[in-house]
């Protein structure tokens, strides 16, 4: 509920949350357990989330989008 915007970067996805939700949403995508996710850092409002590569990029967004 807290993402406003997700981008791709090589094999870095970048989710862009609202404010103070990073966190949170950071933690959420941890708990999903994807299988390509290497791990996310997450800010305020910016997560890093580290990707194998950037093959399986698209297929992490997909993903967190269908969760969302």
């Amino acid at each position: 509920d807290g993402i406003l915007k997700m981008e791709i970067a090589e094999n870095i996805l970048v989710i862009k949350t609202v404010s103070g939700m990073a966190m949170a949403v950071g933690a959420a995508v941890d708990a999903m357990s994807i299988e390509n996710v290497v791990g996310c850092i997450a800010g305020d409002d910016t997560i890093m989330c580290i990707i194998k590569t950037k093959e399986d990029a698209p297929v992490v967004k997909a993903r967190i989008e269908e969760a969302i």
